[in-house]
């Protein structure tokens, strides 16, 4: 059948994503219960707080994963439900998989000289009762507060779990620590959010939300996908500018852009197997930030990059050559660290592919 309306071809993509993960969870087995009692990663490594260069320590937790995949297909470019468990994980394999993190690495923070930011990500929402409820974070809130070099603490969720309730109960374990909450806004668009990215968030409703952390002294963590599905790149780059601006003027305490990789059956994949999609270029990440970006904007946003698959062909590259691309990271690397738009500015673009990037760059 031919659709003639707008609405109709973006409530068929919808459908599509949600077919998309059906298919491709049918067949998945929980983990063992040995697997349930760790993590699926954890690491600590340098990395960027609120005003100075310290360390992190992030733990990714194994949890039934987010409702939205498991009900909605979720997010276009997602795969992460890909990792979770599907069927609920007991709050003790859960307590013991952050404990787990969190003993292999004390000794290390203890003796460490440098302030820390902890993550918690779990795939999903961390005030979610379905994924962690309210006994594991009181866990988790209690164990945080007994390490003094902790002086960030991040989870991420969807707007729906973040209450008043849960902001209070948090800030109640932590009252010393800054504590922001990542949500993935993606884009101030709320067409390119809602029909491209398939989100399920009004801007309206994020306004809301950041008022209430607002008023509960928590900060937001406020993540951007740059270069979602049926954008080219030039497309991408205002996109993400007028976002980044618009955060800026909100307030918004902590922007990080994440670059769109191709994960294992998402629909971007689906794209990308049909030279439908390519993961954006370096060159267009970082014309971004220095048009959205100033010294005086710098001072008051942390802008936060740190992207997955980079350098290959499923994450953020130029052309495939591996000294191009090792270039753009460590750049990217050192600006983000630094937040020094400087560095971003003397950049000198040697490789032949910046040519190419620039003939095509309405195209791709």
């Amino acid at each position: 059948m031919k659709l003639d309306e707008n609405k109709q071809k973006y409530e068929c993509l919808a459908e599509e994503i949600e077919g998309l993960r059906k298919h491709t969870l049918k067949n998945r087995t929980p983990y063992s219960d040995d697997k349930l009692g760790k993590p699926l990663a954890f690491w600590t490594k340098q990395e960027r707080l609120l005003d100075k260069v310290g360390k992190e320590l992030t733990i990714i937790l194994r949890t039934k994963g987010c409702y939205w995949a498991l009900e909605h297909g979720g997010c276009s470019m997602c795969g992460y439900i890909e990792d979770a468990n599907i069927q609920n994980v007991p709050s003790e394999q859960i307590i013991h998989q952050f404990d787990y993190a969190v003993q292999n690495k004390i000794t290390e923070i203890r003796e460490d000289s440098n302030d820390y930011v902890l993550k918690i990500f779990n795939s999903g929402s961390f005030f979610d009762d379905s994924e962690i409820n309210k006994q594991t974070r009181e866990h988790i809130y209690k164990k945080v507060a007994e390490i003094p070099q902790i002086t960030e603490f991040i989870v991420e969720s969807r707007i729906e779990f973040i209450t008043e309730d849960n902001l209070m109960e948090m800030k109640k374990y932590l009252p010393d620590i800054c504590i922001e909450i990542g949500i993935g806004l993606e884009s101030v668009d709320d067409h390119i959010r809602n029909k491209y990215i398939n989100k399920g968030l009004t801007f309206e409703d994020f306004l809301s939300t950041k008022e209430l952390c607002d008023l509960n002294d928590v900060g937001i963590k406020a993540y951007l996908l740059f270069k979602p599905p049926f954008l080219n790149e030039q497309a991408s780059i205002d996109d993400c500018i007028h976002s980044i601006k618009t955060l800026i003027d909100l307030g918004i305490e902590s922007i990080s852009i994440n670059p769109c990789n191709v994960q294992k059956n998402s629909f971007v994949e689906y794209l990308w197997y049909q030279n439908r999609y390519r993961p954006p270029w370096y060159y267009s990440l970082f014309e971004c930030f220095k048009k959205a970006l100033n010294s005086s904007t710098l001072q008051k946003t942390r802008i936060l990059c740190d992207p997955s698959g980079a350098g290959t062909k499923r994450g953020i590259h130029n052309c495939l050559r591996k000294e191009c691309n090792e270039k753009m990271r460590e750049i990217l690397s050192q600006f983000i660290l630094s937040q020094d738009l400087e560095i971003l500015n003397e950049i000198e673009y040697d490789c032949i592919c910046y040519s190419r990037y620039n003939l095509q760059k309405d195209h791709l």
